[in-house]
This record gives C-alpha cells, structure tokens and sequence, in this order.
C-alpha cells in the first residue's frame, strides 16, 4: 500500500534526524554543523527582505571632506553594492549607477527620496561615507571606514531600515606591505570586501562568508 505523502516525507525526515544521531556520536558536533550547510547553506537571513520586486536606486554620498578625494570611491562602491544585489535579490530591479550619476551631476543635492523620484525608484539605499582610508602608515595597506546605509520609502519618505557600521577594517587582524600590491588593488579588494558587508544586509548568505574573505589576502 502506497504511503501517503506527509507520512513519506515523516519517514524520511526521521531517518535523516537518525542518521545526523548517528553521525554526532561518532564524530562529534563538527558533523552536525556540515549537515546543516547541506541543507540549508545560506544560513543567515536577509535583515531587510523588502527590497524584492522593487525598483531601487543605490546612492553613496561622501562627506564634505572627502567629496572631492573620494567621489570615484563612493560611486563604486554604489556600483558594486548594487550588482550583489541583482545577483542576489529575486525580482529586484536596480536603476543603473550612470543615471544615478548622472541626476548627481546635473541636480543640485536635496535629499535621497527627491533623488528617487527623479528617477523613478520605489526604494533608496543612501549610503553615508563618513570616513575611508586604504594605509595605515607609509608602508601598510589596511582599509578603514564608517558607513550609514538607510533605506528610503520614496513615496512616503520614510526611513524603512537603517544600519551604522562604525570602524569597518579589514583585514581585520593585521595589514598588507605596500610592496606586496599596488594601491590600485588593495582598493578593489576592499571595496569588494565592503560592499559585500553592506549588500548581505538585503539577503541570505552563509555564515562561513566572512572567515572566507579574510584568506582573500594570502
């Protein structure tokens, strides 16, 4: 006599949580993390889930000080953010970074909602960057800065979520010689790194992520 489905899938499930038994007494609680990652690798939610369906536009703005130092900087870190987010987010559509820069360029600043409504976005991510810097010393290279990233309901120009991220660094734990690298690709690197950080804000990812990104610079 065929089972029905829910008792299939019962007697399936309970010679899995058998099996992880099983495995956990002969090879302790490592085995019962790896099970978990295979069934379920992006383990840690997205903190904000609204992003999907909707027309978003990504802005970085530096502050006064770095305006001039770093605007290059703060579009690409735009740039990059939003390309996470399209290859992360489901049904999302991210409004290109060259008409962002381009109202930037010809409009006189407002606010992040009066931008999203000039080009037509249901959603902003401002990113505030409040501080960044690539050395630490003359002959260490070890990325440094602190973000605000809200996102802006631009039809009624409300704050939906809101996230600080004070002292960023990477690597985390020590430094890379100038002569190892050129500046040119210790940015890129840590712009990766970063907007990696601030785009998993929208969706799931593994947790393993961040132990991973540090051996990126072996």
């Amino acid at each position: 006599m065929q089972l029905p489905d829910f008792l299939r899938w019962s007697r399936q499930a309970c010679v899995a949580l058998l099996g992880c038994s099983l495995l956990a007494f002969s090879s302790g609680c490592s085995t019962i993390l790896t099970v978990a990652y295979l069934i379920s690798p992006e383990d840690v939610p997205a903190e904000y889930k609204g992003l999907r369906g909707k027309h978003v536009a990504i802005v970085c703005k530096p502050v006064v000080e770095l305006e001039f130092t770093d605007a290059g900087t703060a579009r690409e870190l735009a740039e990059r953010i939003g390309s996470n987010i399209r290859d992360n987010v489901r049904g999302v559509k991210v409004i290109s970074q060259q008409e962002v820069s381009r109202w930037l360029d010809e409009n006189a600043w407002v606010d992040y909602p009066t931008l999203g409504k000039a080009v037509d976005a249901d959603l902003v991510i401002g990113i505030d960057l409040d501080h960044f810097s690539l050395h630490e010393g003359s002959t260490l290279y070890r990325g440094r800065t602190t973000t605000q990233m809200r996102v802006y309901d631009v039809a009624d120009e409300t704050v939906v979520f809101d996230k600080r991220m004070d002292d960023f660094v990477f690597p985390a734990d020590s430094a890379i010689p100038t002569a190892d690298q050129s500046e040119q690709q210790f940015r890129a690197l840590f712009l990766r790194i970063l907007s990696g950080r601030l785009s998993r804000c929208f969706h799931a990812y593994e947790s393993r992520a961040h132990f991973a990104e540090e051996n990126l610079i072996y």
